[in-house]
């Protein structure tokens, strides 16, 4: 399986929004950074990201829930890690 990768925010609230790559998850590659994963069995990833550094046009309503979902995703990542439980990944 192939994936595509991003420490970028906002590229990661578009990729969601569009709904072209499956969101896999998260991964805390540092104190205060995580990583989010997308499948990407077509390799479309890097078109996505020129696509979106273009100013690509998404609805609205798309990018604000896409937001709100990552955002949760990171919270949940970010308190697992300062409670001290196992953290390898956060899963959708």
């Amino acid at each position: 399986m192939s994936y595509f990768s991003t420490e970028r925010l906002p590229l990661a609230i578009f990729v969601h929004a569009s709904g072209r790559l499956l969101f896999r998850g998260c991964e805390l590659v540092r104190p205060g950074a995580l990583r989010f994963v997308f499948e990407d069995p077509e390799r479309l990833g890097k078109q996505i990201e020129l696509e979106f550094d273009r100013g690509a046009p998404l609805s609205a309503t798309s990018l604000f829930a896409s937001q709100k979902f990552l955002r949760q995703t990171m919270t949940e990542a970010i308190n697992e890690r300062k409670t001290g439980k196992s953290y390898d990944s956060c899963q959708p």
